[in-house]
């Protein structure tokens, strides 16, 4: 390759990819900062609704990090505790957590078929 191709690829990474990775961590960052302020003065419950889902297995979204899979044991102050299936614990701050979602049993949208 010529050394100008290098020179496109380098010009990229540091002018787009990089900035725009911070970008999503400073936003994830306001929003945590802002629901902790709500939280404060009483606006969100987030325990008392999460408190719904525990003996459940559920899907967490939280921030960047994609989905958790697992079954939500327990929650502390802002902290969920979910393990998956193999045994493995993971902690999840409650501010970071952008949707909970039951685990959808039906995947491939089979249903049964109903005679009437």
């Amino acid at each position: 390759m010529e050394w100008w191709t290098y020179w496109w690829i380098f010009l990229i990474l540091f002018l787009v990819i990089i900035p725009a990775r911070r970008a999503l961590q400073l936003r994830q960052l306001r929003v945590s900062k802002r629901n902790k302020i709500k939280r404060g003065n009483g606006e969100i419950a987030m325990n008392e609704l999460v408190k719904s889902y525990i003996g459940k297995e559920v899907i967490a979204w939280a921030g960047s990090s994609g989905g958790v899979t697992g079954t939500m044991t327990r929650i502390e102050e802002n902290w969920v505790e979910i393990e998956d299936k193999n045994g493995n614990k993971q902690i999840l701050n409650t501010d970071y957590i952008s949707r909970i979602q039951d685990y959808p049993r039906n995947k491939n949208g089979k249903k049964k078929a109903v005679i009437v």
